[in-house]
């Protein structure tokens, strides 16, 4: 009787080991998955305002982003000032974004970020 005790209690440590690596695997993985950029398309935008500051460019549109974006305005790094033109040629050609793509690195009421903008008839 006492080795089936012991197989018992063995069973039992190994079961809470189980268990407490679940739950520490899962907590790890809500964790990770909460820092991750999030990235969206939008369609059928229109430019309200464009800036630019120091070595950054920024807009923000008529229509609401569906992420909360620090300030309602995305930014575009000079890296990628193509992006700016072509939000500056919409603007004064008077035509809507078909397709706009921004991350927001940061989660729920940080910067976002511009990475695609599309423009068609």
């Amino acid at each position: 009787m006492p080795y089936m005790t012991q197989k018992c209690i063995c069973i039992n440590s190994l079961l809470h080991r189980c268990i407490a690596s679940v739950f520490l695997f899962s907590i790890g993985f809500s964790i990770s998955a909460f820092g991750k950029s999030q990235s969206i398309n939008e369609y059928q935008k229109t430019v309200r305002q464009l800036d630019a500051q120091s070595d950054y460019f920024y807009v923000s549109f008529n229509e609401p982003f569906a992420l909360n974006c620090a300030y309602g305005i995305a930014y575009i790094s000079s890296a990628n000032k193509g992006l700016y033109v072509q939000l500056l040629a919409a603007k004064l050609a008077g035509k809507r974004i078909s397709r706009l793509v921004y991350s927001q690195p940061g989660g729920s009421g940080s910067s976002c970020n511009v990475e695609l903008v599309e423009i068609s008839d």
